[in-house]
């Protein structure tokens, strides 16, 4: 039986400015399994354009070099386990950053790419590229929407 490969928009629900949730469709949150199966590589596109940044650039972000990159995207294939927790971390920092800016999606996305203070002056995008990264931005993200780190 096939299974159905998600996009990771879908799955994490990333609000826009004015349209809401981009996908009904898909959980809140992705699985462990959502994650092992792979996001298609279109994704990737999808995640760095709400970054504002190309696709390539968030590709490298994740562990892929440019060019195993446009050989997924031609092929359609779907990203590995890693490729895809690496995507659902960045997506789900976004989705936690607008939400600490009320909304703002253009102040979380300039927040996400200056450096922080409260990361010993790292940019937090840049952290996110580790599980141990992700969790010090998370925390601060945390820690300013309860009124912590000013």
């Amino acid at each position: 039986m096939k299974t159905r490969r998600r996009s990771v928009i879908g799955i994490l629900k990333i609000p826009t400015a004015k349209k809401g949730p981009v996908s009904i469709d898909y959980p809140e949150h992705p699985t462990h399994g959502d994650v092992m199966a792979g996001f298609r590589t279109h994704s990737v596109a999808e995640v760095a354009q709400r970054f504002g940044i190309s696709p390539a650039a968030m590709a490298e972000r994740i562990g892929l070099s440019r060019s195993t990159f446009h050989r997924k995207q031609k092929e359609d294939a779907l990203l590995t386990g890693h490729e895809s927790d690496a995507l659902a971390r960045h997506a789900s920092l976004l989705t936690q950053a607008i939400a600490v800016f009320d909304g703002d999606e253009d102040a979380a996305r300039q927040w996400l790419n200056c450096p922080q203070i409260g990361l010993g002056d790292a940019i937090p995008l840049e952290c996110a590229q580790t599980s141990f990264g992700f969790r010090e931005v998370e925390k601060l993200l945390t820690r300013i929407d309860r009124g912590v780190y000013a």
